[in-house]
């Protein structure tokens, strides 16, 4: 391969395309400092003056709004009361027994209105129209004819507990 001496002979036997000026290539003083100068001047009048010119009161009224707003969250739920669920109890009455006075005699039905008022019920025994479902069921309809439509809810309700797969009438 050829070394450095040829790359500087080829460029010294070349002829330049442009000649230079004897001076040298820096521009006149004068173009200088105008150039210089205009170029400070740009570089200040945009550092100097924003694009944008917000409000002075805006940040101000944006921290008073987010006071405002969390102190009314905060007293709303401190101050917030909650009413008392009541209790729901679920009573059968189809269980219940009225006791009888003494000396009385007692029905082989339970009555179904009364609340027990003493602390040992009686023995209950099963009505026999319980003991088959044809006869419970026109038990219950003799209910309904009589107008004794609690007491056919009643006996429905605890005919289903007893017959889980009996599917009623919507009606009922």
């Amino acid at each position: 391969m050829s070394g450095p001496d040829e790359f500087d002979d080829f460029v010294a036997r070349r002829k330049p395309l442009f000649p230079r000026p004897p001076d040298g290539l820096e521009p006149p003083a004068d173009l200088d400092r105008m150039v210089l100068r205009q170029a400070r001047e740009a570089i200040r009048s945009e550092t100097s003056e924003p694009a944008y010119h917000g409000t002075r009161w805006g940040m101000p009224v944006a921290i008073a709004a987010t006071v405002l707003v969390a102190a009314t969250i905060v007293l709303h739920v401190g101050m917030m009361q909650r009413d008392p669920v009541p209790k729901v109890t679920v009573q059968n009455i189809t269980q219940r027994t009225e006791q009888a006075p003494a000396g009385a005699v007692t029905t082989a039905a339970p009555a179904l209105a009364a609340p027990e008022t003493s602390a040992t019920p009686l023995p209950q025994t099963t009505p026999a129209w319980r003991r088959d479902t044809r006869s419970w069921l026109a038990q219950i309809e003799r209910l309904r004819a009589e107008g004794k439509t609690a007491e056919a809810d009643a006996e429905m309700a605890e005919y289903r507990k007893a017959n889980r797969a009996y599917a009623g009438s919507p009606d009922r």
